[in-house]
């Protein structure tokens, strides 16, 4: 009968201090499983009289001095789109 070959590990065992004779902790080398990734959003499409509505709202919003966050949360849009639509003409 053959014997079967052992695998090597690719990571140290754990040695210990000549001074102290308290075991050194070795670092694992196995790879680390990546970040779940969020599933991305599907983007929302606005037909153009929507735009046009929503840029209203926008102009109406900012005008009667509330500021961009609480006009954005109200709209349920970003602050990114929220000034692109203010700036847009």
């Amino acid at each position: 009968m053959a014997k079967k070959a052992k695998k090597k590990v690719a990571a140290k065992a754990a040695t210990s201090s000549r001074k102290t004779k308290k075991v050194i902790a070795v670092k694992s080398v196995k790879a680390r499983k990546p970040a779940a990734k969020k599933a991305p959003r599907k983007a929302t499409r606005r037909s153009t009289a929507d735009v046009a509505k929503l840029r209203k709202a926008v102009i109406a919003g900012l005008k009667s001095g509330k500021s961009v966050e609480v006009v954005a949360g109200q709209l349920g849009i970003s602050r990114a789109y929220l000034y692109r639509l203010k700036s847009s003409g």
